[in-house]
């Protein structure tokens, strides 16, 4: 595993260093300052998602995640009062931490400031059941969907209308 993950970085890093040095080189030729290299690198660093160093092994598939000022940024800048309507409205997946922190699942995000169509309807469906029972249902392997996790159907093509119906009937099923 340790090689995989060196593997990783080192391609995520060559490809950053292709996009900073386009950067650097366009703010160097406008006569822009660039700011101290150990400022930008903080700065770098907390677009990145985490794990909670007290994350129970249960959570372990729906990290790592996003803070509020991460999740923000995700979804393209948008206000905290923009992102708590958000929360409520099911239009993105949220928990709640022990100590009153909101995670949001860096998977559920696009990369272009959205959270990933496919997985808009799924949310409704689990409108009103808690953000952590939502991500686990999310992340397990499930009967009906061959084995697979709704999340990983959901990656790989089935119906998103599909998968909300799953995700209606197994709530109303835990429920009652």
């Amino acid at each position: 595993m340790k090689a995989n993950t060196s593997e990783y970085t080192d391609e995520v890093v060559a490809d950053l260093k292709v996009v900073l040095l386009g950067r650097v080189e366009r703010i160097a030729a406008s006569g822009g300052t660039l700011p101290p290299a150990e400022d930008l690198a903080r700065l770098l660093s907390r677009a990145l998602p985490d794990v909670p160093e007290d994350l129970d092994p249960h959570f372990a598939d729906l990290a790592p995640f996003y803070d509020s000022a991460g999740a923000m940024n995700q979804l393209g800048g948008v206000s905290k009062q923009a992102l708590a309507g958000r929360r409520q409205t099911n239009s993105v997946l949220a928990m709640r931490s022990g100590d009153g922190t909101w995670l949001y699942p860096a998977w559920q995000f696009s990369g272009d400031g959205r959270v990933r169509p496919a997985l808009g309807p799924v949310l409704k469906s689990l409108r009103g059941v808690d953000g952590w029972i939502a991500g686990v249902w999310l992340t397990t392997a499930h009967p009906d969907l061959g084995g697979a996790s709704p999340r990983a159907a959901l990656r790989n093509g089935v119906s998103p209308v599909a998968v909300a119906g799953l995700a209606a009937h197994d709530m109303a099923a835990l429920v009652a």
